[in-house]
């Protein structure tokens, strides 16, 4: 399909030649014939060697005029569209497969899609066109909203980790609360989010959460936020709208991460964050003074050796 084709659709600024595009690839092994897209500058070199690219304008301000080029405000996404328009599957489903398990008192909305051996509980309400994908159970009492998609093997409404002890023992507390997932969230595969001990534990909608990822009893997530692979959420925290989490984060039970926050990789989040803000580091604070402390840390051999060549000059030895 000639790249002047793909544009058209999309509703993309074409600039530069029109070369037949015959399929889409990676900005790392895009050549002759691929289309690719670029989002940050160091990869732009890369990206002249496949036959056009889907970039931002900011980022084709710096390119000869001549090259090939597609102008999108969301690169990835519209670089995903003209994958479609050349043929590519999205990993979808249609109808309930026959080795699927699904409790009578359950109720699918028009248009549900549930997979091979799902398991979907008594009580359990998923809302029009939702797609539940292989493998997945949906326990007892969950509440699902339209256009949801639960990829493989995740759990929703297990049981959650409540403990306390008694006699010398440690006893399990039963959880006698539901899940309820809002409109248009989208769940990754092997996810689980535990039911509530009591009461409701909530996704919000429009949010999407990668593969991997615990969100535990009472746990309540606002919209359109994105929590990225091996999170690991605590009972009863409040996840405010639009926040991201960035792979790994572990939050401790009854935090806030207030609204529009972000949360660096692998930060260990201990207090409430405030809204807005930017944290990381290993127990996360403000991004800023974390990476200060970060580059004194990296300072210390050097640091320590100037303390020693002074102690030795003073005869302190």
């Amino acid at each position: 399909m000639k790249l002047s084709r793909i544009a058209e659709p999309l509703g993309l600024v074409h600039q530069g030649g029109d070369p037949e595009i015959f399929g889409v690839a990676p900005v790392e092994e895009a050549g002759a014939g691929d289309l690719t897209f670029v989002t940050d500058r160091k990869f732009l070199a890369r990206g002249m060697t496949a036959a056009a690219m889907v970039i931002s304008p900011a980022l084709a301000a710096g390119l000869e005029e001549a090259h090939p080029r597609l102008l999108s405000e969301a690169p990835a996404l519209d670089v995903a569209e003209a994958a479609k328009l050349l043929g590519y599957r999205e990993l979808t489903m249609s109808g309930v497969h026959p080795s699927a398990v699904i409790d009578d008192t359950a109720e699918l909305g028009e248009g549900v899609a549930v997979g091979a051996r799902a398991f979907i509980g008594p009580r359990v309400q998923i809302g029009a066109g939702s797609v539940i994908h292989p493998g997945v159970v949906i326990h007892e009492g969950t509440r699902i909203g339209a256009r949801c998609v639960i990829q493989s093997n995740s759990v929703i409404g297990s049981d959650g980790f409540g403990l306390d002890v008694k006699g010398g023992r440690v006893r399990k507390i039963p959880h006698f609360g539901v899940v309820r997932i809002e409109d248009d969230v989208e769940i990754g595969a092997c996810v689980t989010v535990d039911r509530a001990r009591f009461g409701e534990t909530v996704i919000g909608a429009g949010s999407r959460i990668d593969n991997l990822v615990q969100i535990a009893h009472n746990v309540r997530v606002g919209r359109g936020v994105v929590i990225v692979a091996q999170v690991g959420i605590a009972g009863s925290c409040r996840i405010e709208d639009g926040v991201v989490l960035a792979g790994q984060v572990g939050l401790v039970p009854h935090v806030t991460v207030g609204k529009g926050a972000r949360v660096g990789a692998s930060t260990g989040v201990a207090g409430d964050v405030p809204p807005g803000a930017v944290w990381s580091g290993w127990w996360g604070q403000e991004h800023r003074r974390s990476m200060t402390e970060l580059v004194a840390l990296r300072k210390l051999p050097e640091f320590m050796k100037m303390v020693k060549d002074m102690f030795k000059k003073q005869g302190w030895e």
